[in-house]
């Protein structure tokens, strides 16, 4: 009886314990719980919901559990890119057969560019005009080549994420009520906005347009930043339910905004098909010299939520830091590609390329379009060489060219 009494004491403290632990203030972060001792060290890769130093192959024995794999990256570091590809292999290695990719790189009309890209019936620079990958994405193809590749050679589905651009155009202008009805048919279903995003959104417009919390202009930036994520959710949906995504894992690569906390397209796409997901983020481990004039002034809200359930720390590796310019401005003129301009110092001019030179070749390739230069060159890194050749007062002649690395051009 004792014995009883005792057990019923004991509870009694228990509950108590609780509510009084229910009523204390939470200390630490929400966000970070288990801060790492030491800083974070790029390479390690932490489970957030533990704290836990995990090895890749841990990773991906934990992504495994999730038919949705969201990955977010900062669009300008190339070591980004290089985890983006680790998942993809590790997921593929597992599941052989099972897998697609999705990019918010693409916008939905490019889709059929991608498809014959996988069915390996383009080129590469056929692939890069097809898909007006430097009209719509801008960043250096050669940053996610190996991604596309890697889908290339193994036939795994890559699935375009984002709106078309005269759709996100219209919704930016004029909200979702007048949208023009060709356009209207592709608006995907907007959900109620989630107050946390809502919050979250307004600090980051803040921070990266100098504009206050009651600019108007807000609402046109909220609005297309939903329509990105609707977007991107039907078509993660729209292609699991197919049959060509039937049983089939997804890796998403969009940028770190469209997923952290998980109320972006994770949360869009269990409205729509409740699926079991994880969300991985790489951390930015560079120097302050490094971070120079890319960190935005932010004020953020405390988000009670975990920004995601994995963190692989890597180094800032800058994907211009790897570019090399041939150092001309190019006019496509009457079927004829012209030399517009010539930096100064450039290894153009010191090649002997002249402003009114017509480009006729690059190593030994046709060029016809700024386009073919630009994929040409973007191969080469310091210390390369090229042969161009080109066509003045009417004679053509080869010039030798070596590259080496210059600022890069203002307004770019």
């Amino acid at each position: 009886m004792r014995g009883k009494v005792w057990f019923a004491g004991l509870a009694g403290v228990l509950l108590l314990a609780g509510c009084i632990a229910n009523r204390a203030a939470v200390n630490g972060d929400p966000e970070n719980p288990y801060p790492p001792k030491g800083g974070a060290k790029a390479g390690e890769i932490y489970h957030l919901p533990t704290g836990l130093v995990i090895s890749e192959d841990g990773l991906m024995d934990m992504l495994s559990g999730a038919r949705l794999v969201c990955v977010g990256e900062t669009h300008d570091n190339l070591s980004d890119k290089r985890v983006e590809l680790a998942v993809i292999k590790g997921m593929y290695r597992r599941f052989p057969g099972k897998v697609a990719i999705g990019m918010e790189m693409f916008r939905t009309p490019q889709q059929g560019a991608l498809d014959r890209w996988v069915r390996g019936e383009l080129t590469e620079l056929e692939f890069l005009k097809e898909s007006k990958w430097y009209r719509s994405w801008g960043y250096d193809f050669h940053a996610y080549r190996d991604i596309l590749l890697f889908a290339k050679e193994n036939r795994i589905d890559v699935v375009a994420l984002n709106p078309s651009k005269e759709l996100q155009d219209s919704v930016r202008r004029t909200g979702r009520d007048d949208i023009p009805g060709d356009l209207r048919r592709t608006l995907p279903e907007i959900g109620e906005t989630d107050p946390w995003q809502r919050a979250v959104l307004r600090g980051v417009f803040a921070g990266h347009s100098g504009h206050g919390d009651g600019d108007e202009s807000f609402d046109s930036f909220l609005r297309v930043q939903l329509l990105w994520e609707e977007t991107m959710a039907q078509r993660v949906v729209d292609y699991l339910k197919s049959p060509r995504g039937e049983g089939k894992r997804m890796v998403t690569i969009t940028g770190g905004w469209h997923v952290t906390f998980g109320f972006g397209l994770p949360k869009k796409v269990v409205r729509r098909m409740p699926i079991p997901y994880a969300i991985l983020l790489t951390e930015e481990i560079s120097t302050p010299e490094q971070k120079e004039g890319r960190m935005m002034n932010v004020d953020l809200p405390r988000v009670p939520l975990l920004p995601a359930d994995f963190r692989w720390c890597v180094p800032f590796e800058s994907i211009d830091g790897k570019r090399v310019r041939m150092g001309v401005g190019t006019e496509e003129k009457e079927g004829r590609l012209l030399v517009g301009s010539v930096a100064p110092g450039s290894p153009a001019e010191k090649a002997g390329i002249a402003k009114g030179d017509e480009l006729v070749a690059f190593d030994g390739k046709p060029v016809k379009e700024s386009l073919d230069v630009f994929y040409l060159v973007g191969g080469k890194r310091d210390g390369d060489t090229a042969s161009v050749t080109i066509r003045r007062d009417g004679a053509e002649k080869t010039l030798d060219l070596t590259f080496f690395m210059m600022p890069k051009p203002k307004g770019h």
